[in-house]
C-alpha cells in the first residue's frame, strides 16, 4: 500500500463533508487550468475543518484551501496533499443593523445583493468582482477605489493552533492587494460595519461598475483577472500595452486584445504556457520602461 493509499484511507475515516480523489484543479479554478489534486476536500463544517488541519498537520500533509479558484494559477503536475474548498461551507450571512456577518464560504456577489437589498451601503465598487469572502479579504480584493479592507469590523480565523480566533480591524494592515493574516491560518468568517444607503441608488451604482467591467475586460474568457499589481504612479496594462505584448500568445494563453493586464486561455492552455507568457511580457516591460511587475495572481503546485 503506497503512501497516497494509506492517507486515503484515514482521511475517509475522519472527514465528514464530501472527498474526491485526484480530483483536476482546473475544474475548480477561473483559469480552467490546473492539474489533479491528491485529495479535494469540502469540509462539512468548522468541527469538520478543525479535525482535517489537525490531521494533516500531524501527518505532515500539506493544506491548501481554496474558494472560487478565481486569481489562481494551479501547476499542470496538480497539487499534492489535501486541497479544502470552502465554497459549499460557511455560508451564513446575517445582519445586526448595519453590521453584517458573512461566512468564509459566501460569495462576493451573493453579500453585495444581500445588502442592497436592505440598504446596507459600502460594497458597492465591488460589484462584478469574482471570489468569495475568504478569498477577497485574504487579498484585500478592492476596484474603482474602494477596497474590502476598508469595511472589515473584524476576522474570525481558524489558527494554526487549530483554535478559533477573533482579530479585530486594529490587529490587521490591509495593504494593496494583500491583508496581515498569517497564511498558516484559514478565514472562517468577516464581520462589515456599512453605513445605510438607498437601494436604488446602490444597485444603479452598481450597474455602472459593473458595466465599465464588462466594456474593459475580456469576461467572457477564462482568466485569473489581473495578471500584474498596479506599479507606483502607472497601470500595468498601460505598460504592457506599450511594450507590444496585446495579443502575444503561447500555445492558448494569450495577452487579451481588450485589456493588456489579463492572460487569457483561448482554448486548452497550460500553466506552463501561462508562465511563460508571464515570464516574457514581464521581460518585455522590463527592457522597455525598467520597471519589474509584480504579479497579482497566486501560483500553487509550482516548485521553487
Amino acid at each position: 500500500m503506497t503512501d497516497k493509499d494509506t492517507q486515503r484511507k484515514k482521511l475517509l475515516q475522519i472527514v465528514r463533508g464530501h472527498m474526491k480523489v485526484d480530483e483536476l484543479m482546473s475544474s475548480h479554478t477561473t483559469f480552467n487550468i490546473g492539474g489533479p489534486a491528491d485529495f479535494y476536500v469540502y469540509p462539512k463544517d468548522l468541527e469538520d475543518l478543525t479535525n482535517i488541519t489537525v490531521f494533516c498537520q500531524q501527518e505532515q500533509i500539506p493544506v491548501f484551501v481554496i474558494g472560487n479558484g478565481s486569481n489562481l494559477l494551479v501547476s499542470d503536475s496538480g497539487l499534492r496533499g489535501v486541497v479544502i474548498d470552502l465554497s459549499r461551507t460557511f455560508r451564513h450571512i446575517k445582519a445586526r443593523g448595519t453590521e453584517v456577518t458573512a461566512g468564509a464560504g459566501v460569495k462576493l456577489s451573493s453579500l453585495i445583493s444581500y445588502c442592497t437589498i436592505r440598504g446596507f451601503s459600502g460594497l458597492e465598487q465591488l460589484a462584478g468582482v469574482p471570489g468569495l469572502i475568504g478569498g477577497c479579504l485574504r487579498l484585500n480584493a478592492g476596484a474603482f477605489g474602494r477596497e474590502i479592507g476598508d469595511v472589515v469590523e473584524c476576522i474570525r480565523i481558524l489558527d494554526a493552533f487549530h483554535t478559533l480566533e477573533k482579530v479585530q480591524r486594529h490587529q490587521l494592515d490591509f495593504g494593496y492587494r494583500h491583508t496581515s493574516i498569517p497564511e498558516n491560518s484559514i478565514i472562517v468568517e468577516a464581520v462589515f460595519r456599512l453605513t445605510d444607503g438607498n437601494p436604488k441608488e446602490m444597485e444603479a451604482l452598481q450597474k455602472t461598475y459593473i458595466k465599465k467591467r464588462k466594456r474593459t475586460q475580456p469576461l467572457s474568457l477564462p482568466s485569473a483577472g489581473s495578471v500584474f499589481k498596479r506599479p507606483p504612479g502607472d497601470y500595468a496594462g498601460r505598460l504592457l500595452e506599450d511594450a507590444g505584448c496585446k495579443g502575444m500568445r503561447i500555445g492558448d494563453a494569450m495577452v487579451s486584445k481588450k485589456h493588456a493586464n489579463f492572460i487569457v486561455n483561448v482554448g486548452a492552455a497550460r500553466a506552463k504556457d501561462v508562465m511563460r507568457l508571464i515570464t516574457e511580457v514581464r521581460e518585455r516591460v522590463y527592457e522597455r520602461f525598467e520597471i519589474l511587475l509584480e504579479t497579482e495572481i497566486h501560483f500553487a503546485g509550482f516548485s521553487e
